[in-house]
């Protein structure tokens, strides 16, 4: 009887041993047990320790927890009551611990309908009119509307951009507020906002903005610190111009768009499509002409966030990778781009023509605005569409370099600049062709293939931030000389920050003429033997 009950002595013994080791420990090796609760194994070994129970080894962090950084580790373990954490953990291959909750960054997204009205008027360039009469401020404002991403529409503590700017949440943050973070290209300032219970709009007043200049916005919580933010857009304020006295107003203008298309190579197979490799393609569209959708059944070309709205493009998304503004055009609806005495040249050309004769006595034939036509989505079929009127380079005749007018121009004793400034009102900057570095994709055989080619248009002021020229293994910014003599390169995506670190995202793309590219002058709208040096094609109103 005595050996009966050593037996079962002996296997309750084991048993216990056995359940000290929960389905999250590691197994096979005891649970680490800290100074309060026993003595036990100095660490994990070759396992993570789980911080958050002071006596778990686990072989891999679980879900809601993190390999803890030496920064974080040493913030955790901090203080005399931390030592027997702080042993387990120096003799363990890593540590878990719980993943910050933070405030979602990057999910919300600005609806393009945006604008800014005065006194029922447009207060910026973004089609206005309609809405802007039905508003009765009398100082400028701005009307943003948002989308939420799934991390904030769908996290409990948040579900608005009213909540996503104010609501504390679980991140030890306090005092949650939000501020139009407004870029224009030297600094940055901040403006309150005004955001309804439970809305996803909000508005500001921008009257300390000042007048033709373009501004980067973005709203950012900045109250608590977490700097959490949303995509960002932008805004230019104009004076504006019922249209009533057209002809002394200076010629509208038009903000274009640049979105991105995406073609995959891959294969189709019974249980679904496999994706190798993409290519980028971008394109262009006025912002009142926005481009058709894509027709369904193609799942190697699409020009939308097949990540949030599936595979089938609608008349109702955003372009992918839609930059609002990237630059501008003068507004091909102002009637004195008409050819209404059809002499094969936009009726404004006869009006400056007409005022050097009439004012200054200077008899000279007039012809500097071309219309620019583009692809505003892939494979087009029919007229490619009208973007809108460009003017064409200068060049100056001592240093024969190209130039783009500006308000020193405007204000010289050049009469024909002199009329220009009445006309045009504002300075404008170069526009440029870039073409992107070859790509390989690949055929339904696996077969390596050259991706299509994709031509961007870039302006001026964006390109003197970004561009470099190569020599030597080592990147060289370019000046008024060097710009004519070297070929000129860019990173892209911009990163106006870091321009000369390239990125895994980003490709090169590099200056061209637009007869290098074959774009003919049918498309650029202006035939012309003048070719400037630095390979700039027209000019364009500036954006900043």
């Amino acid at each position: 009887m005595k050996k009966i009950i050593g037996y079962l002595l002996l296997f309750i013994t084991l048993a216990g041993l056995t359940s000290c080791v929960s389905g999250d420990g590691r197994k096979g090796k005891p649970v680490i047990k800290s100074s309060n609760q026993g003595s036990g194994a100095l660490g994990c070994e070759d396992d993570f320790f789980l911080l958050s129970t002071g006596d778990t080894c686990v072989t891999e962090c679980p879900e809601g927890t993190s390999i803890a950084s030496a920064e974080d580790l040493a913030e955790l373990l901090e203080g005399e009551e931390n030592e027997s954490n702080k042993t387990i953990a120096e003799n363990s291959i890593g540590v878990c611990i719980d993943d910050k909750i933070t405030r979602p960054t990057d999910e919300i997204f600005i609806k393009k309908d945006f604008c800014a009205c005065k006194a029922g008027v447009p207060d910026i360039i973004n089609n206005c009119e309609s809405f802007c009469a039905s508003q009765t401020v009398d100082t400028p404002t701005l009307f943003v509307n948002t989308t939420l991403g799934p991390n904030v529409e769908l996290n409990e503590e948040l579900g608005s951009l009213d909540k996503w700017c104010n609501s504390e949440i679980s991140d030890g943050l306090t005092g949650p507020a939000c501020f139009l973070e407004l870029y224009d290209g030297n600094g940055t300032s901040d403006l309150s906002v005004e955001i309804a219970s439970g809305s996803n709009s909000f508005k500001a007043n921008i009257s300390s903005l000042a007048l033709n200049k373009t501004y980067v916005a973005t709203l950012k919580e900045k109250g608590s610190g977490s700097n959490a933010k949303s995509k960002s857009f932008q805004i230019r304020r104009i004076e504006y111009s019922t249209g009533n006295d057209n002809d002394e107003a200076p010629l509208k203008i038009m903000p274009i768009s640049q979105y991105t298309c995406l073609t995959r190579a891959g294969t189709q197979v019974d249980a679904g499509n496999i994706y190798e490799n993409a290519a980028r393609l971008h394109y262009y569209f006025a912002s009142n002409n926005n481009p058709p959708s894509l027709p369904p059944g193609d799942p190697f070309l699409f020009c939308h966030d097949v990540t949030r709205f599936g595979d089938d493009d609608s008349p109702l998304y955003d372009r992918l990778e839609l930059i609002p503004q990237h630059m501008a055009l003068w507004d091909l609806s102002d009637i004195r781009f008409a050819d209404q005495n059809t002499d094969s040249r936009a009726d404004i050309n006869d009006t400056i023509q007409q005022r050097l004769l009439d004012d200054y006595g200077i008899t000279k034939t007039i012809n500097i605005f071309g219309l620019l036509t583009w692809p505003n989505m892939p494979n087009i079929d029919g007229n490619t569409p009208n973007l809108g009127y460009y003017m064409v380079p200068w060049i100056d005749p001592v240093s024969g370099r190209a130039f783009c007018p500006n308000q020193t121009h405007y204000n010289s004793s050049d009469k024909l600049f002199n009329i220009l400034k009445e006309v045009i009102g504002v300075s404008t900057e170069g526009m440029y062709m870039a073409v992107k570095e070859a790509e390989l994709l690949s055929n339904n055989d696996n077969e390596p293939v050259l991706a299509p080619t994709d031509i961007m248009i870039i302006r001026e002021n964006l390109l003197k931030k970004i561009w470099f020229y190569y020599e030597n293994n080592q990147h060289y910014v370019p000046d008024e000389i060097t710009a004519t003599q070297k070929t000129i390169h860019f990173y892209w995506p911009a990163d106006v920050n870091n321009p000369y670190i390239r990125k895994s995202t980003q490709k090169i793309y590099t200056i061209r003429r637009p007869n290098e590219l074959n774009v003919g002058s049918d498309q650029v709208g202006i035939p012309t033997t003048v070719s400037p040096a630095d390979k700039r094609f027209g000019c364009m109103p500036a954006l900043d």
